[in-house]
């Protein structure tokens, strides 16, 4: 039986004090909030990072801290919220941090964990994300791991001066290449 809330990298958890901590630290890095931030940047304490957790008996939304396997430090997190239990879909949002820790395959295992929860836990049938079009990196990865590119925000976010498109991708089941 698989393990739905553990990869072959990683593991998810709920959020321990010292993530708050780096958190409002973090959103500090210019990569990190360029990718992160839909509208005007707005910091948040340490006080308003504990609400960034939501209720954990709310079943629109289930989030997680995701933990390196080996060292078990804190290394981003992966949600799914706006979940429709009758349409049976739900809208992802992933981050890893900080940089050390990108394209060392955290983010493709716990895309592939998150999805067998979705999927196997919560029999979801659909996956939605949103990605900024200069986000290569994501972009790569989420068609890698079976993303449909599904619509596009023409010139709909305004960043460094200039217009930018986003992206609208989902995954079905069938669509997906658990890697």
């Amino acid at each position: 039986m698989k393990n739905v809330i553990a990869g072959e990298k990683i593991y998810f958890t709920h959020f321990y004090e010292e993530d708050f901590e780096f958190l409002a630290e973090y959103q500090w890095d210019n990569e990190f909030l360029r990718h992160l931030t839909w509208d005007t940047f707005h910091p948040w304490n340490v006080e308003t990072w504990k609400t960034f957790e939501g209720d954990p008996n709310d079943n629109e939304r289930f989030m997680f801290a995701v933990r390196d396997l080996t060292t078990e430090t804190f290394i981003g997190w992966v949600a799914l919220s706006d979940v429709q239990l009758k349409n049976r879909g739900a809208e992802l949002s992933l981050a890893i941090v900080p940089q050390t820790n990108r394209r060392q395959g955290f983010a493709t295992d716990a895309l592939n964990t998150i999805c067998r929860f979705a999927f196997y836990e919560l029999g979801l049938h659909k996956i939605r994300l949103s990605v900024h079009s200069n986000n290569e990196a994501a972009i790569k990865l989420y068609e890698k791991i079976g993303f449909q590119r599904e619509g596009v925000d023409r010139e709909g976010l305004f960043q460094d001066g200039k217009w930018l498109d986003v992206y609208y991708y989902g995954l079905l089941l069938t669509d997906w290449n658990d890697s």
